[in-house]
């Protein structure tokens, strides 16, 4: 006859004898319990606080671009070779464009090398490149961009002559520049901001007569 194992019986403190254990771990218990509390609802106001002020102090603003104003540094137009025929005229022209971007963010913005793009009738006349740089909270990021016009690129527009006759000649810039804003060192945001500008130039004084920019901020 084989001899069965004999069950073991657990047997669990009852709510009698946890209050009769001794002080020292009862009071251990206690500090355990308000030490688990206290770091659960630090968690939870710490991320309270965090989703607020990223949805109202730190909420990413767009940077605001302003052309402020457009130069030109030189314009000689002079005669070609006798010899030429397809260019009778020389036209040399250096504009520069002193443009500032904004940040009204309360975080810096990096903003990366900007594209500065002058058209002559829709025809690209030259392009120049501008450093990257920082912008510090609500701070003014200023850069200038120098843009050597490449005549030749223009020479094949009949309109050409016609507006250097009539004393004006109309361009268009575009200013493209793209930034990234880091909220609390944990969320980042980028945008890029574009300036189209129309002006018209005096051929006589080399000033600007007239000039209306609209920007697009693309996130």
């Amino acid at each position: 006859m084989s001899a069965s194992p004999l069950a073991v019986s657990i047997k669990h403190p009852t709510s009698d004898e946890e209050d009769l254990a001794p002080m020292p771990i009862r009071r251990h218990r206690r500090r355990c319990l308000i030490y688990g509390g206290s770091c659960a609802a630090v968690l939870v106001i710490l991320t309270v606080v965090i989703v607020a002020l990223a949805l109202t102090v730190f909420k990413v603003k767009e940077p605001i671009m302003t052309m402020n104003s457009v130069t030109v540094q030189r314009l000689a137009i002079a005669s070609g070779a006798p010899s030429s025929t397809a260019q009778p005229f020389a036209i040399n022209m250096t504009v520069v464009a002193d443009v500032s971007v904004k940040n009204p963010n309360a975080a810096s913005v990096r903003f990366g090398a900007s594209t500065t793009t002058l058209y002559y009738r829709a025809r690209e006349m030259g392009v120049a490149r501008g450093p990257p740089g920082t912008a510090r909270a609500h701070r003014t990021f200023r850069l200038n961009v120098t843009v050597d016009v490449m005549a030749d690129r223009i020479f094949g527009d009949a309109n050409l002559f016609e507006d250097l006759a009539g004393g004006s000649i109309a361009v268009t810039t575009s200013t493209t520049v793209g930034g990234r804003v880091r909220v609390l060192g944990l969320f980042k945001h980028h945008v890029d901001v574009t300036m189209n500008c129309s002006i018209t130039m005096a051929v006589a004084n080399q000033s600007i007569v007239d000039q209306n920019c609209a920007q697009k901020v693309r996130s």
